[in-house]
């Protein structure tokens, strides 16, 4: 026997507030699910690109446009409610269930893939510059890495398997501040032994055959001219990349984090652990100053930047 079904009114407000876009899919609308799906991921991607994202910042001609969604949400779904044609066909997620299944289904692939694949991180400092500057936005593979968490909550911790190399991008939780996520060059590895003076980098590798120093090549690229830093392009390990280093501002040498029988500015890195820095070298807070990064405290590499 047929039934005539409409949506309860007041379910849809309170989905519209609480799922937005997903509202539609109970009251039987997939196209405004769709069109609602897209307003608000071009919200979400214009809050992160840099050359919009004020507009959505407290003040900002923008800041009440999140909400302004999803109330309209809220009171769309309510009129068509109101006004449902009972005679229409009624579509599988067309269920106050079935509409909860979808929204968890897409929400549990979010955490997923955010807790233990890929997750995106934006900059917020000048530590890396050039490679990367405030507003910059990195892509990082966890995959491996065996430090997971969601939105910088642990969730589940095991032992890394992934492979990491001297000069590739890291994100890392910094020793005496796990709840916070950094991002540096890795510079060393287990067993290599650095050395830091004059804005130069020396490094030893873990093997027999290296027995000294081995000063890591740099090539200035742009000189300080309007601005007081000066880029070098460093290549470590067949890896190039940019550095910037301000040639006046002496190395805050009385700073930097001592090793025991070591001398000033040298480190020799334990089991387990890496040394890291940020490219920005005279504005960059590393493990010059505060010693190795723990194998289980990194959390991801950079794959992609935009």
């Amino acid at each position: 026997m047929y039934t005539e079904w409409k949506p309860n009114s007041w379910i849809a407000v309170v989905f519209g507030l609480l799922f937005q876009p997903f509202v539609f899919l109970y009251v039987n609308r997939p196209r405004y699910f769709f069109f609602y799906l897209a307003l608000t991921l071009g919200c979400i991607f214009l809050m992160q690109y840099p050359a919009s994202a004020a507009l959505f910042s407290e003040g900002g001609k923008a800041q009440y446009w999140p909400y302004a969604i999803t109330i309209a949400c809220a009171i769309h779904a309510f009129i068509l409610s109101a006004n449902y044609d009972v005679s229409q066909k009624r579509s599988w997620c067309a269920r106050w269930w079935t509409t909860l299944v979808c929204v968890i289904a897409v929400y549990s692939s979010v955490f997923v893939t955010k807790t233990f694949f890929y997750d995106v991180y934006t900059i917020p400092a000048t530590s890396m510059s050039p490679a990367l500057n405030p507003g910059d936005h990195v892509i990082v593979s966890k995959q491996g890495f065996g430090n997971y968490s969601y939105a910088g909550i642990p969730v589940w911790q095991t032992t890394s398997t992934a492979t990491i190399q001297r000069g590739d991008l890291v994100v890392f939780k910094k020793p005496g501040n796990e709840t916070t996520d950094f991002i540096k060059r890795v510079i060393a590895g287990p067993g290599d032994k650095i050395y830091y003076q004059h804005k130069r980098l020396y490094l030893t590798r873990a093997c027999d055959s290296c027995l000294d120093y081995e000063l890591i090549d740099n090539v200035e690229i742009d000189s300080a001219t309007e601005t007081e830093f000066s880029i070098y392009q460093e290549t470590l390990d067949g890896q190039q990349y940019s550095i910037q280093q301000n040639t006046k501002k002496p190395d805050w040498i009385q700073h930097y984090f001592r090793q025991h029988g070591m001398r000033l500015g040298e480190w020799i890195v334990p089991a387990g652990h890496y040394f890291v820095m940020g490219d920005n070298r005279d504005n960059s807070l590393d493990s010059r100053y505060w010693g190795f990064v723990p194998e289980q405290n990194i959390v991801g590499k950079a794959v992609y930047i935009f």
